[in-house]
């Protein structure tokens, strides 16, 4: 049986965060962004009951977003934190480029999945303490699998997140609440092998 330890933040994330603060402020900037969202495509692997994303970007889905477009869009921001999503971004073709220049400018690089292609990207992007893999679950296993519309697919991600933690990878989870969600499912504990 393997515990899962929860992931520490890398001191440096709250340093820097702080002085980006601290310089905007400094500057008479009222306004300014905290975290860039990068969103490099619209397309999926998964059609999760509570997305609209499937409807809502059908003319879309198959367009991605070229690697020196993305650089650029997360450099105009200024945001020391990047939070890539999407559709999943596992399955653009350069998501490790994307990924490995940012993290080698130094942003604190979060990418947000479903963790179905974790297995395959584990083997693309190393650890970083810029780095960490954000994994979507919805509860435990029946409630997950129901809101994903697809059986195994709890099972894969903790799965996937017990890999990574096992190579050095910081792993977060993002969990959508919806009206009926069960707030005693939620606080379930993950399954240990």
């Amino acid at each position: 049986m393997v515990a899962i330890k929860p992931a520490k933040r890398p001191v440096e994330l709250g340093l820097r965060m702080g002085w980006y603060i601290v310089k905007n402020k400094l500057l008479g900037r009222k306004r300014f962004p905290l975290v860039t969202m990068l969103e490099p495509l619209e397309m999926c692997n998964l059609a999760c009951i509570g997305c609209g994303r499937i409807r809502e970007y059908r003319g879309v889905l198959d367009k991605m977003m070229p690697v020196d477009e993305a650089l650029a869009a997360v450099h105009s921001s200024g945001a020391p934190i990047v939070s890539i999503a999407g559709g999943e971004p596992t399955i653009h073709p350069h998501i490790d480029k994307i990924i490995k220049k940012l993290v080698e400018e130094k942003y604190f690089v979060y990418c947000c999945t479903n963790a179905l292609l974790l297995e395959r990207m584990l083997k693309k992007i190393p650890p970083s303490k810029y780095f960490c893999w954000v994994i979507h679950m919805d509860g435990m296993e029946d409630k997950h699998d129901e809101s994903v519309a697809r059986e195994g697919v709890f099972r894969r991600a903790i799965d996937g997140i017990r890999m990574a933690v096992s190579q050095g990878y910081r792993v977060c989870t993002n969990t959508t609440v919806f009206r009926n969600s069960d707030v005693e499912d939620l606080r379930g504990d993950v399954p240990a092998r």
